[in-house]
């Protein structure tokens, strides 16, 4: 483990304001860790777990130590570009945390917990990263990584955030900064023990643990950024393929904007949950939020490794119309929810 990755004292300091004026733009700084040296290769992380009782933020062990049974066999995979960009961008992402918790899981106070959920947010703005950690909703109930924007590709100003539901055990934790990226681009990796389900009938709970791989991803945007992608997708299927796994799944913006998007999924042996044809407008997630020049299509994606492992449900659409108290739309991208099933391979 680097040693760079280890901050017990990390404590985010609280939110005085939701403003999103120009001096408050850099709350945070711009993460300065550079190096090629880890380039396209994993990056161990940490994620942190909050401590009512220490009233901060801590590394867990990364090894799920005293988990016990019952252990998820299903859980629910919620994927968001939350729009960087646009303004009022600390706003939008608490809009965002409040309708995953309130639309999505149902959960309509801070103290009620979602079901076993992975929730992967793409775009959260360095400036607004900190009200992720203040949430008390994720305070209560998720473990998140990575902890802090350093963790982000050199010179990146937005990025990748996983949430995991203290009721799923993560079991490891990295990052991959892409080396044919321009735009400070990489894959974040969460590592769940999930259960197999047990045949019917049987007196047991379950017929053995498995790790299951998540990844968290922002493609390369962009007619330029076609030449990237085939790339960068490439390198997540390596990483979901490993021998050890017993599926994996990479949910995000994979920026599919062109016909030489089409296949880099399924030439580096993935495939998508959704089940439509591609250019079927009831699965486009971007392009309406609001109407402009450029064609609406399908840039968001779940993508799933099972080698038979995993049950991916098909995706629905999420965050169609939302909007925050101003009347700006929360994101300019849609987001997708599934439900993922553990299956017993006889």
């Amino acid at each position: 483990m680097d040693g760079s990755d280890i901050d017990e004292s990390f404590v985010p300091s609280p939110p005085t304001d939701l403003s999103d004026s120009s001096d408050t733009q850099q709350a945070l700084p711009v993460p300065l860790r550079g190096g090629s040296d880890m380039l396209d290769l994993p990056r161990p992380l940490r994620a942190v777990r909050y401590s009512a009782h220490k009233k901060r933020w801590a590394q867990t062990s990364n090894c799920a130590k005293g988990v016990r049974e019952p252990l998820p066999s299903s859980f629910r995979l919620v994927t968001w570009n939350v729009d960087f960009a646009s303004r009022n961008p600390k706003k939008r992402l608490m809009g965002a945390l409040t309708h995953i918790q309130q639309e999505i899981f149902g959960c309509k106070t801070p103290s009620e917990r979602p079901e076993p959920c992975c929730i992967l947010l793409q775009e959260v703005s360095v400036s607004a990263f900190t009200l992720i950690l203040t949430s008390e909703w994720v305070q209560r109930c998720f473990v998140v990584v990575p902890s802090s924007t350093d963790k982000w590709p050199y010179g990146a100003t937005y990025g990748t955030v996983t949430l995991v539901a203290r009721t799923v055990p993560v079991c490891g934790t990295h990052t991959i900064d892409f080396s044919n990226s321009r735009m400070n681009r990489n894959a974040l990796f969460v590592d769940l023990k999930l259960a197999v389900p047990a045949p019917p009938h049987a007196p047991r709970l379950s017929d053995g643990i498995v790790k299951v791989r998540i990844a968290n991803t922002h493609l390369e945007s962009l007619p330029g950024g076609a030449r990237a992608r085939p790339g960068q997708m490439k390198i997540i299927a390596e990483s979901l393929l490993e021998y050890d796994l017993h599926g994996g799944i990479v949910g995000g913006d994979m920026n599919a904007i062109g016909p030489s998007d089409l296949t880099i999924a399924e030439d580096v042996g993935l495939t998508d949950a959704w089940q439509g044809e591609d250019d079927d407008e009831d699965g486009y997630t971007w392009g309406y939020q609001p109407r402009c020049e450029f064609p609406t299509g399908r840039l968001d994606k779940i993508l799933f490794a099972s080698r038979g492992g995993l049950e991916v449900e098909e995706p629905e659409r999420v965050g169609i119309g939302a909007t925050i108290g101003s009347g700006d739309w929360i994101s300019d991208h849609y987001g997708l929810v599934t439900n993922v099933h553990v299956v017993r391979q006889d």
